[in-house]
């Protein structure tokens, strides 16, 4: 049959060539650009160093400031714990059926209740964010991973203890 030097003879090939063109030009091929995220000897104060604190910080989730919430860059998911959800008071009929199983590091796996989006607000930037809901237990009330940190083109910093957002001064300092 023949086919693109690119893509090789195959149907399969030619089809998954064309997928990867239509795709990359669905996607910007530079990314805007901001002023440079830094972090100064003034965004530690009042972090006791040394430290292997969590980043666990404070962040508008619907209509409630919700504390405990951990960024965590290992996540590839952002989870809500339903016991957070009852307590915000949110209409669980929102919750959009799933049965997807997360593995964590270790290995254990978790089955999610559902999914659920809520706006989520940081320095003045409102983003909905998609959360899988679990009923574990847990010391934090949401984790929000890269997916989070990639729509809001955030930058944290574990050492200072705080995330930085572009084209603003704004930062979300740790509990």
């Amino acid at each position: 049959m023949g086919g693109s030097p690119p893509s090789g003879d195959s149907v399969r090939s030619v089809k998954d060539y064309r997928r990867q063109v239509a795709t990359s030009q669905k996607w910007p091929t530079k990314p805007t650009s901001h002023p440079p995220i830094t972090f100064s000897p003034d965004d530690a104060e009042g972090v006791h160093a040394p430290h292997n604190d969590p980043l666990l910080v404070v962040l508008g989730i619907g209509e409630y400031d919700v504390t405990k919430i951990l960024i965590d860059t290992g996540n590839s998911v952002n989870l809500i714990f339903l016991g957070t959800l009852q307590k915000m008071g949110v209409d669980l009929d929102d919750i959009k059926a799933s049965s997807r199983t997360l593995i964590g590091f270790n290995g254990s796996s978790e089955t999610i209740l559902g999914t659920i989006r809520l706006p989520v607000r940081a320095c003045g930037v409102t983003r909905t964010v998609k959360f899988a809901i679990v009923s574990t237990k847990a010391p934090y009330h949401a984790i929000l991973g890269t997916p989070w940190l990639h729509s809001m083109q955030a930058v944290l910093s574990t050492y200072h203890q705080c995330v930085k957002f572009p084209g603003t001064d704004g930062r979300i300092k740790t509990l």
